[in-house]
């Protein structure tokens, strides 16, 4: 009887090490099954997702406001692309209201890339321009001008310069300095920014 528990013992060796091989087999499978589903799961979102995403963002970049401010939120370029332009006030435009000349020239909203961010953060900003009528008519009829100036200011600023407390004051200087010395009808007295936004 002693020479029959030694198979036996023999038996129970060889059992365990296919009891340890025979839980790997399960676990190599449920990671292969996970790494199907993720596989497939970002095929989904790069191939239904993102285009659609790309698309909303595309359309709601093409759609003009009546008013001509731009309503995107987050720019890819550094140099703002308003929707509608008003380069020049026409005739009829003028007898429309009266013959009154401009009393006031506001940007409404100028969005830019923060420099050194890569493209990770953006400011928004919106300004209303203080001067004479025929200043003011003088900036509306160069609005194009005014909006990439005030862009290209916005977009050559840091994080850190954004976030100074004194960078109203500092840009207002900065921009002023650009502005008055192009006009030919006067300068404008004073600016102030109706939006500052860093995010």
């Amino acid at each position: 009887m002693a020479d029959d528990n030694k198979p036996e013992e023999g038996a129970e060796e060889t059992a365990a090490p296919k009891a340890k091989s025979g839980g790997m087999i399960p676990l190599l499978l449920t990671s292969l099954i996970v790494a199907v589903l993720l596989a497939g799961v970002g095929f989904a979102l790069a191939y239904f997702v993102v285009p659609a995403r790309m698309a909303a963002a595309n359309a709601a970049a093409d759609a003009t406001p009546v008013d001509g401010t731009s309503t995107a939120s987050a720019p890819v370029g550094a140099a703002p692309t308003p929707e509608k332009e008003k380069t020049a006030r026409s005739a009829e435009e003028l007898q429309a209201e009266g013959g009154k000349p401009i009393s006031k020239f506001t940007i409404e909203e100028v969005t830019v890339n923060i420099a050194d961010t890569r493209g990770n953060r953006f400011v928004r900003a919106g300004v209303y321009f203080e001067a004479e009528a025929p200043v003011l008519e003088e900036l509306e009829a160069n609005r194009a001008r005014m909006i990439d100036t005030l862009g290209q200011v916005l977009s050559t600023k840091t994080l850190d310069e954004l976030t100074a407390p004194n960078i109203r004051g500092v840009l207002r200087e900065e921009l002023l300095g650009i502005i008055n010395p192009t006009l030919k009808a006067g300068h404008v007295d004073n600016l102030y920014f109706t939006d500052l936004l860093v995010q």
